[in-house]
């Protein structure tokens, strides 16, 4: 078996908003991982969005010395298509000089932008001379953390595809983070305001500029466990971390900004957490997709935020793997 990887770039300026003046076109960058030896007829196509300042090389991790790290290749030895896509502002994308307007939603109508773009190509064989048109492919879309956020925003709003995986993400409330507090009862404007000033904090920064990371170092046990590899974690800050919109990154840690979009979803979710993780209570976590006929909740021991990090990793695949032929039965 042989898989393929094919970088390409989506041009989404049309889905920016009317009222912003953006200069040149905004484009988002992907991969395509696949094995075309293994494909089926009708083989299911996985789009896939990290979480807030990771590359979309979070999803086919290739540390040095070390094997089977890559979520993409592991699910494309078995038949996937897997799509790992940057999302809007991040990885190797555009960067506008004014990325205030970069909301949540926005990177959420951009994602629907590459979704289409990416059936559209994948219908009639010309995303890359390696894979044969795919008429009859189903699509999913998971997300990591803010990725979790965009996913489901895009999948409330648009309805893109047949079932959603949700990877370390709670519509309800967001737990463990460090230097955030609770912002019940106050308005939307104030709260943006004060969650920026903790992302700054978290970021080990005094005022947050347009554009962040989040050096890992400042998120030790949350993002990983703590007797992470030291190689590991150079790994990750080396090869993974982007930067991020900073309205993007506070509207990701605005509690229940997503929920009206998880209301909506009406397809089967699948919903991962590591032992620690940002959600208080993972069981209850089906109660924010009311409308959804299948919510498969997964808790997985011995990992932290960033799951495809973990020792344990391989058992989260695979529980995700098996879950795919539901997205098809439902």
């Amino acid at each position: 078996m042989s898989v393929i990887r094919h970088d390409f770039t989506i041009d989404v300026t049309a889905v920016m908003p009317v009222d912003q003046t953006v200069t040149g076109p905004v484009h988002v960058t992907a991969t395509v991982v696949a094995d075309p030896e293994v494909l089926s007829d009708r083989p299911t196509v996985v789009l896939a969005i990290p979480g807030g300042t990771y590359h979309r090389r979070y999803w086919d991790l290739q540390p040095p010395g070390r094997e089977d790290y890559s979520k993409a290749a592991w699910l494309a030895r078995r038949g996937v298509v897997f799509v790992a896509c940057d999302y809007l502002g991040g990885g190797d994308g555009t960067r506008p000089d004014d990325g205030d307007f970069m909301t949540l939603e926005v990177a959420a109508d951009a994602a629907h932008a590459v979704h289409r773009f990416v059936r559209e190509h994948l219908e009639k064989g010309e995303l890359t001379d390696a894979l044969p048109p795919l008429p009859d492919a189903s699509y999913v879309g998971i997300g990591q953390s803010l990725g979790g956020f965009i996913t489901m925003m895009q999948q409330g709003k648009f309805g893109d595809y047949a079932g959603i995986g949700i990877f370390g993400t709670s519509p309800k409330i967001i737990a463990n983070i460090p230097e955030h507090r609770r912002f019940e009862g106050i308005s939307q404007e104030e709260r943006r305001r004060l969650i920026m000033e903790d992302n700054a904090k978290s970021s080990g920064l005094s005022v947050l500029p347009a554009y962040h990371g989040a050096p890992r170092e400042n998120f030790r046990g949350i993002f990983h466990t703590l007797d992470v590899p030291d190689d590991l974690w150079a790994y990750d800050e080396a090869e993974c971390h982007t930067v991020i919109s900073r309205v993007t990154g506070t509207d990701g840690m605005t509690p229940g900004l997503a929920a009206p979009f998880a209301d909506r979803i009406d397809v089967p979710v699948f919903l991962a957490f590591g032992e620690s993780d940002v959600s208080e209570d993972p069981r209850a976590e089906p109660t924010a997709y009311p409308r959804s006929p299948d919510a498969t909740v997964v808790v997985v021991p011995k990992m932290a935020h960033m799951h495809n990090f973990a020792d344990t990793r391989v058992r989260l695949w695979r529980r995700f793997a098996d879950w795919l032929p539901v997205v098809a039965a439902v």
